[in-house]
């Protein structure tokens, strides 16, 4: 970390961990955060004088906290040339460099108050502060390093300059590292604290070699006292506190008609908003309004990542809002009567629970849950909740429902599809289709590339197999009372079936040879892939060629947001499994490649969709598809489902892209194969995720 955003955290904060030991947490939190009485540090000037005057540097100082601080200047390159000519001397160029910054500080209208809190500090002699410079001339004193102690004399020392994220660690990015110890944690710990410190006064003292340490001239510090406030008691912290704007205080048209459609069908229905048209502020719009007259929510989503999103967007949007989450491992939700107090309403602050449909379905949170006139209910991702197991969610009495997705229906299940609608409600007007939302400019232009592949020997016999037994399980499942039901061994059947196209090992070589053709540094590919083993297959391929592949999967081994930051940072190709689906939002993705294309059409909107979203760093995005065809329906009759369903809506994808040739291609190959394209596919599984 950073030295200042070390002294900070581990200072005033209680959610600071150290990777060598939670020990460090024991100590600061009931012990620095309620009295630590001295800090000193070493860092660097012009990044780190903004951070030690925050909301929390203030309450330490009037706690009786103080600090001593060590900076080295960020010198120009006009300064550092005049010393090397002789025309100024290292002490003086450096003194000028910090006298510009502090003017600058002084004259932005943005930084005044937190200047007047610097000057403050120093008035009362709660900070001083010292300038090191290292005697040669060449570079700057850039250790960071900081020891805290409390009033029982605890101390925590750190040495080290890394920041603690993936882009620190990453090949493309530094390579940096930080140690922290703590003085009661044995001889070898207690005695590099005791180093540290002895460094840090050798600093201070200006007894370290080769660096020259000054103090603060008067003639800076006159400068900065012109603004000082008259003692600690006058910093009004509130003025740390900026006010962020909200996204729910000026919804668009279309998000205000929908809250009144949805409050004039007694506030029942399903929203059925496309990629990109801003669902979720439609719904934390209605959430704000209904929490305003006394009542709870609870929002339902069938994914940790969703539960995770949804818990940032409520704290973001959402004023003095206390929010609980169930599921996807959070189970503080089981203790004292937490969930039934929260979901009860009528209480002074805010009130949402967040919960994954796993979760709210089982019998211990049904049980748990105050249910009636005051609660609000919201499914993000609604289709989900008509599963068999997550549908038991819906015996949950609530006055107000609200459902949220692109695709409300689920596809080869009728009576969940039901469910859906029983409890939330129909469909609200206006649907906002893909279209409509590049139409409206919400998500941006594409170009199509459809890449037609056959199964292999092996994998078009396996088709034919279980099509066998589909067809026989149908057949024997089947009744006069129930004529269209798939009984659970056949959707199990079909789905299994459709994996062998979404897995084919034609698509590995598909995938390689597309990259190795259209990459350019720069880009942004993500390749979506059905699973882990084709995710590593494609993976390997492309190492064999000379690329460096970022993977990204819920379950992988690392940190998986810091993966996705490092993607959006410094672009490349990230193989991936799932995360176009639901929850993941990429918008500067400007190549994909989809490898697992899925005979519901949920799931194709929904990964084109994504890669439709805008961003100041792209006007276009480029699409390309696997799409398995057989080779002609007379020798793989079998196949004539997988074929239509996915080649008519790749051909309805291809009549929005602002390349035509792609449609072109898909219609040689319908025409070929006596297919009809303006048919509808309506063939399809739904396919659950688990939490």
């Amino acid at each position: 970390m950073h030295w200042t955003a070390v002294l900070t955290d581990l200072n005033l904060k209680t959610d600071y961990r150290s990777d060598r030991d939670d020990a460090v947490e024991d100590f600061y939190a009931p012990s620095i955060s309620q009295s630590v009485k001295y800090s000193r540090a070493v860092g660097y000037f012009r990044s780190s004088i903004f951070l030690i005057t925050g909301e929390s540097i203030v309450d330490f100082v009037k706690r009786g906290g103080s600090i001593r601080l060590i900076c080295s200047p960020s010198m120009a390159a006009e300064d550092i040339r005049a010393i090397e000519l002789g025309h100024e001397t290292l002490e003086s160029g450096a003194l000028k460099s910090i006298a510009t910054d502090i003017d600058l500080m002084i004259g932005s209208a943005g930084s005044t108050y937190s200047v007047t809190v610097l000057a403050t500090l120093i008035k009362i002699k709660a900070l001083e502060i010292k300038i090191a410079i290292r005697t040669s001339g060449s570079g700057i004193y850039h250790e960071k390093i900081g020891i805290f102690e409390d009033r029982m004399s605890n101390k925590v020392s750190f040495i080290g300059s890394s920041n603690e994220t993936l882009s620190a660690w990453h090949f493309a990015g530094n390579f940096e590292s930080v140690e922290v110890f703590c003085s009661w944690k044995g001889e070898r710990e207690s005695e590099r604290v005791e180093r540290h410190e002895r460094d840090f006064e050798s600093l201070w003292a200006g007894n370290a070699s080769g660096i020259k340490t000054i103090n603060f001239p008067d003639a800076l510090q006159r400068n900065i006292l012109t603004i000082a406030a008259d003692d600690i008691d006058s910093i009004d912290i509130s003025k740390f506190k900026r006010k962020k704007k909200r996204k729910i205080d000026n919804p668009l048209p279309h998000q205000k008609n929908a809250i009144e459609i949805w409050k004039s069908n007694n506030f029942r229905g399903v929203l059925e908003h496309a990629t990109g048209s801003g669902k979720t502020v439609t719904a934390l719009a209605a959430i704000d309004e209904h929490l305003k007259t006394g009542g709870a929510v609870l929002i339902l989503v069938p994914s940790r990542l969703l539960l995770e999103q949804w818990e940032k967007e409520v704290n973001d949007e959402i004023e003095d809002v206390v929010c609980l989450l169930a599921g996807a491992g959070n189970a503080s939700w089981k203790k004292g009567g937490r969930l039934s107090a929260l979901t009860a309403g009528l209480a002074d602050d805010k009130r949402v629970v967040i919960a994954t449909m796993k979760t709210a379905s089982s019998e211990e949170f049904l049980e748990q849950i105050t249910d009636g006139s005051r609660l609000m209910i919201v499914a993000d991702e609604v289709h989900q909740i008509g599963s068999p197991e997550n549908s038991k969610a819906l015996s949950i009495d609530a006055n107000k429902r609200l459902g949220l997705s692109a695709t409300p229906r689920r596809y080869g299940d009728a009576e969940g599809t039901q469910k859906i609608y029983d409890y939330f409600g129909p469909v609200l007007p206006p649907i906002i289709t893909l279209y409509d939302a590049i139409q409206s400019g919400r998500l941006i232009n594409y170009e199509y590339f459809p890449h037609p592949i056959n199964l292999s020997a092996e994998e078009s016999e396996a088709w034919r197999d279980i099509s066998k037994e589909i067809r026989r399980e149908i057949a024997i499942s089947n009744s006069e009372d129930a004529p269209f039901r798939l009984s659970s061994r056949a959707k199990m059947l079909l789905i299994q079936r459709s994996r062998i196209a979404k897995k084919s090992s034609v698509k590995i070589t598909l995938a390689a040879k597309v990259i190795e053709e259209e990459y350019m540094p720069g880009d942004k590919w993500l390749i979506y892939c059905e699973d882990k083993d084709q995710l590593n297959k494609v993976s390997d391929a492309l190492r064999v060629r000379g690329f460096n592949p970022l993977e990204y999967y819920s379950d992988m081994r690392g940190d998986h947001k810091e993966t996705l930051k490092v993607f959006e940072s410094l672009g490349g190709i990230l193989v991936s499994i799932k995360c176009l689906d639901e929850g993941v939002d990429i918008p500067s993705i400007s190549h994909a490649l989809i490898l697992a294309s899925s005979q519901n059409p949920r799931q194709f909107i929904q990964r084109r969709g994504r890669v439709l979203r805008s961003h100041p760093s792209k006007v276009l995005a480029k699409i390309h598809d696997a799409i398995v065809v057989p080779t002609s329906l007379e020798d793989e009759p079998d196949q004539f489902a997988l074929l239509q369903s996915e080649l008519v809506r790749a051909y309805e994808f291809s009549q929005h892209a602002i390349n035509k040739s792609a449609g072109f291609e898909l219609e040689l190959i319908a025409r070929k194969l006596g297919i009809n394209l303006n048919n509808n596919a309506e063939d399809g599984i739904e396919e659950d995720e688990d939490e």
